[in-house]
């Protein structure tokens, strides 16, 4: 496996440095320093050219340097928000927040860790279905009921319980009021209504700390993707 981690600041070396530590345990690692701002002719050189199966790049504030990644490639990216101000709130919203059909996986810089997990996990992944995690005792709840039937509409596979832990988890579907179980691509849920209050985006916040690698709120469509882009690159 090879995989290109992007960061878009020097300053940034306390978490990129165990971070290309860490995923050294699972593939090849090329690291470079490109600013989305400051230099974007080599942030598309770098994507564009280089032959790997999977990016991390990792930015603060406005955070818009795996964004920027994700438009480029195919492969799947992983985001890491940095803290740079508001505890990296702004960071992991502008990663994590993304339009469909771009996916990002956002963690939280005191995540990283889990990001060689979910990369060397991606490589057994089973390719006839969809295996993925939700709290079994709340099925019934409307709002998870309706994105488990939009997920078997748009996946045009078999869509399977699986417990978060387990080696063949692709993924985690998480409700307000809880956290992540296992250490796995995850999509926040609430009521279409819920997203009217700002107070919501804290708690989404407060819960990525907890773990996890999101794709943003009620967001099939790149969670989807998200799983789709690690079979093809990665298993």
């Amino acid at each position: 496996m090879r995989i290109q981690v992007l960061f878009g600041s020097q300053s940034d070396e306390r978490v990129y440095a165990p971070l290309c530590q860490s995923l050294e345990n699972v593939g090849n690692v090329k690291m470079e320093v490109a600013s989305a701002h400051r230099h974007p002719e080599r942030v598309r050189e770098v994507v564009t050219t280089c032959e790997a199966n999977a990016f991390v790049a990792g930015a603060g504030l406005a955070a818009h340097l795996p964004g920027v990644v994700a438009s480029l490639t195919k492969k799947p990216v992983f985001g890491v928000a940095i803290n740079g101000a508001f505890g990296g709130m702004d960071a992991f919203l502008s990663i994590a927040q993304m339009p469909k059909d771009i996916p990002v996986a956002a963690v939280m810089e005191n995540q990283i860790e889990i990001l060689p997990e979910i990369l060397k996990k991606a490589k057994a992944f089973n390719q006839g279905k969809i295996e993925i995690s939700w709290n079994p005792y709340r099925s019934e709840v409307p709002v998870l009921a309706k994105t488990l039937q939009d997920l078997r509409e748009k996946a045009g596979v078999e869509i399977t319980w699986v417990d978060p832990n387990s080696p063949e988890c692709q993924g985690e579907i998480v409700m307000v009021g809880e956290k992540p179980q296992g250490k796995n691509v995850c999509m926040y849920i609430c009521e279409k209504e819920e997203l009217k209050n700002t107070d919501l985006a804290n708690e989404f916040f407060a819960v990525a700390k907890t773990g996890g690698a999101w794709v943003g709120v009620n967001n099939i469509t790149n969670f989807l993707l998200q799983i789709k882009k690690m079979k093809e690159a990665l298993a």
